[in-house]
């Protein structure tokens, strides 16, 4: 199946098409080391745009993915606890809801996840030309390999906005 590609790289944002053969997206992540795109756009974080018609980055060069695709069949889901997470990735910082073992320390239990984990009702921050963009996705597949940092974050939806532009590291930071 055919789907639309958004992903995060530490130096450009990635539009494409991906060939989607697992029955979610984070699992073909995790199992693939390259990703191959199809009809891809290339934008620096400087604002230069590229097109190309197929285009190969190594999953640990991605930062983030937005989620989509199914979600899984509903008979293999477990219950979870959700917890508010935040994180920065390379030059994104995210914020999502992690899902976790009932009861578990969430920090640890992300810690010890595979390299791509879902976050839901995520954002994702990041500076384009000297611009803050904030992008809102139902799900956010963020590399925790990648993470300089991560920790729980306060559930107060109301201060979400600027706490995480707060959060964006300046070019003289990153």
């Amino acid at each position: 199946m055919q789907i639309e590609f958004t992903g995060f790289a530490g130096d450009c944002l990635i539009q494409g098409q991906f060939d989607l053969q697992a029955r979610r997206l984070t699992d073909q992540l995790n199992a693939a080391s390259t990703i191959d795109l199809a009809h891809v756009v290339l934008e620096g974080l400087d604002g230069h745009r590229v097109s190309t018609p197929t285009f190969r980055i190594d999953r640990a060069e991605l930062c983030a993915v937005v989620g989509r695709g199914p979600r899984g069949p509903r008979v293999l889901r477990i219950p979870t606890d959700k917890r508010r997470l935040q994180a920065q990735i390379g030059p994104y910082v995210a914020l999502g809801r992690f899902h976790g073992p009932a009861g578990a320390t969430t920090l640890r239990t992300f810690a010890q996840r595979e390299p791509m984990v879902p976050l839901t009702n995520a954002t994702i921050a990041y500076m384009v030309g000297g611009v803050l963009e904030v992008v809102d996705a139902t799900t956010l597949i963020v590399n925790r390999e990648l993470a300089v940092w991560y920790r729980e974050a306060e559930e107060d939806p109301a201060t979400r906005p600027t706490r995480l532009a707060n959060a964006i590291p300046t070019a003289s930071e990153s």
